[in-house]
């Protein structure tokens, strides 16, 4: 699902995501695991003020994958059909990359 995301330019990567996040455009951040203590510490903050979720069980290496790029720490879902397809996904315990029924 997250790729399908990406494809549909309905994403955000990198400093572009947090620009959504504070604009109120994204509806999840997906953070790395493997991101330093500094950009984990600014990036929760942000998103617990503006009230966005932010899943960071995934190393960069999974969200890279996920999108078909290399080295991505951060990306946001800037549309509420995909934030939320994603979500249910990974509250019924699905890998994010599963597509949605």
């Amino acid at each position: 699902m997250l790729g399908l995301a990406c494809r549909a330019r309905k994403t955000a990567i990198g400093e572009t995501c947090m620009h959504a996040v504070t604009s109120r455009k994204a509806y999840v951040v997906f953070l790395a695991s493997d991101a330093s203590e500094r950009t984990k510490d600014k990036v929760l903050h942000t998103c617990n003020s503006c009230g966005v979720p932010c899943v960071t069980q995934f190393t960069s290496i999974e969200i890279s994958s996920a999108i078909g790029q290399y080295g991505r720490m951060m990306i946001s879902v800037n549309d509420a059909g995909f934030a939320k397809q994603i979500l249910n996904c990974l509250k019924r315990g699905g890998n994010y990359g599963e597509s949605a029924e």
